[in-house]
């Protein structure tokens, strides 16, 4: 526990040179390349122990702590190489950032069953994933997984990029919206009122019944037409959903809210044939 404390500590120190970093220059390009060294320099201070308290604390941190550092560290080297490489001219701007999903969604494609793993947060394989004594990746996993290094294991490194991609994805739809002079008033006819966190908890539920294509769209999918129903920023998404999920008391506030007002809804129906209290 105080090992995960002090990397807590250390991650959230990250994110504050990082963020002091983008309100101090104007030059995106600079920006993503300072907070690639910053990331850098903290990755190189997060090392896994030679022998962990616990098979918990060691999942904890080859499932969480190293590959969050680690997928800073992706997201700004990949958002180095695509805005070295931006093109001048707004439509061919446009192009450029488009064709950045391609990569996105061939890698989720390719670890779809891990894809899903994370995305829900489930834990049942941890151990195999998570440890490093533990060899034979479980059936779940069909396609060969990256090779790991002694702080990380290749289900962790591809944790890792899950989460990179998922905030590039966020930031590539950002770019592109606003290029095209897409604003969110113009977009949203309706507007979320409710927290970003009971949005989150939604587009899960939404997942873990199969209410959307038959089961079949991912959580990304789901999370991203959401957000542009709503006008919402989903682009931390899982980061929201793990917050959820170690609520102390009822994980799923916003669905059991929403389960009571409409059981008095269909009461007050029955009493006087509408639905308004």
């Amino acid at each position: 526990m105080i090992a995960n404390e002090h990397f807590n500590l250390l991650y959230l120190r990250m994110k504050e040179e990082v963020g002091a970093i983008g309100s101090s220059t104007s030059n995106p390009l600079r920006a993503a390349e300072q907070s690639y060294l910053i990331v850098s320099n903290y990755c190189d201070q997060v090392k896994a122990e030679e022998t962990f308290n616990s098979p918990e604390s060691e999942v904890a941190f080859f499932k969480k702590i190293r590959p969050g550092f680690e997928a800073e560290l992706l997201y700004f080297g990949e958002l180095y190489y695509i805005l070295s490489t931006l093109p001048k001219r707004r439509k061919d701007r446009i192009r450029h950032f488009a064709k950045q999903y391609a990569p996105i969604r061939l890698f989720f494609r390719r670890y779809q069953l891990l894809y899903e793993y994370w995305s829900l947060g489930r834990s049942d394989f941890d151990i195999q994933f998570f440890t490093r004594d533990k060899v034979d990746a479980p059936l779940l996993i069909v396609t060969p997984l990256p090779l790991g290094d002694s702080h990380c294991t290749p289900a962790g490194k591809v944790f890792a990029r899950f989460r990179a991609y998922s905030e590039l994805h966020g930031f590539l739809e950002k770019e592109i919206s606003r290029l095209e002079n897409k604003t969110e008033k113009e977009s949203q006819t309706l507007k979320w009122t409710a927290t970003k966190a009971a949005l989150v908890e939604l587009a899960y539920a939404l997942k873990a019944t199969g209410a959307v294509n038959n089961g079949n769209a991912s959580i990304r999918d789901i999370a991203t037409h959401l957000e542009r129903v709503f006008g919402q920023d989903l682009s931390q998404f899982y980061r929201t959903f793990q917050e959820i999920r170690i609520r102390k008391n009822s994980r799923t506030t916003f669905l059991d809210r929403m389960k009571d007002k409409l059981e008095r809804w269909m009461d007050n129906t029955d009493l006087n044939s509408r639905g308004e209290d």
